[in-house]
């Protein structure tokens, strides 16, 4: 068994459909999603009534998410993320928003630890140095722990007797979780942000504890054209050009 991981998907319907394509092209239907399916975009309807139609799917709440079901105070967020959040609840049926709401902040199986943002702030916290990394210790358990929210594709990882270690993740890159702690981030699928404008994805192994990222190309013109018809904020749609 394989499993598909990803992260903020952020209602962007043609780069998560590439991604479900990517993945049934490679035999894999067992899926860990870090959160965030909803924000940005303008399809969140359609990305959540995927995500839901998963059936081997573990997946935590992203702080849009959980902004949008009044989780999180939207307060906290910018103006342009606030719009987009606003235009998903327009959106969402009652039965996505069940589906929003229901999620968890924290996951813990057997295999491995799923959370957003990081295991002692799941919602609000990014993890982007060695020093947060060596902090969130303590907060989790069974490794590898999966988190998303930075967009960014990239690890850290703790070996005894070793000073932590940090990289980014690069396509068809594979990294070992079968030595020490390790934290994997594998980028976001709507709305990448480390200067590659193609949807990040991964896969990981859990018999040979090794996880591979990869790049899916997507329809990045339709995702525009469809968030300039909703009236988004301008510059949510040009980033998506260039992966920033």
């Amino acid at each position: 068994m394989k499993y598909g991981v990803f992260s903020d998907v952020h209602g962007n319907f043609e780069a998560f459909k590439a991604v479900l394509n990517f993945y049934e092209r490679n035999g894999v239907s067992d899926f860990v999603c870090c959160g965030d399916v909803v924000g940005y975009g303008p399809q969140p309807l359609e990305c959540v009534e995927a995500m839901a139609g998963l059936k081997k799917l573990q997946i935590v709440m992203g702080n849009h998410d959980a902004a949008l079901t009044g989780r999180l105070d939207i307060k906290w967020f910018n103006a342009n993320a606030a719009a987009a959040i606003e235009f998903s609840r327009s959106r969402l049926t009652g039965k996505a928003l069940n589906f929003l709401a229901s999620l968890p902040e924290k996951i813990e199986t057997g295999e491995f630890t799923l959370v957003h943002g990081s295991p002692r702030k799941p919602l609000t916290e990014y993890v982007l140095s060695e020093a947060q990394f060596a902090d969130n210790s303590a907060a989790w358990n069974v490794s590898p722990c999966f988190i998303g929210h930075s967009h960014m594709p990239m690890f850290f990882r703790a070996q005894e007797g070793s000073a932590p270690e940090t990289d980014f993740l690069k396509p068809m890159v594979r990294v070992s979780a079968a030595a020490g702690r390790i934290m994997i981030n594998p980028g976001s699928v709507g709305q990448p942000r480390d200067g590659d404008p193609r949807a990040a994805c991964g896969i990981y192994d859990p018999e040979k504890k090794v996880f591979e990222l990869y790049r899916v190309f997507y329809d990045v013109e339709a995702t525009q054209k469809l968030m300039g018809d909703a009236k988004l904020p301008a510059m949510l749609a040009e980033r998506l050009s260039f992966g920033f």
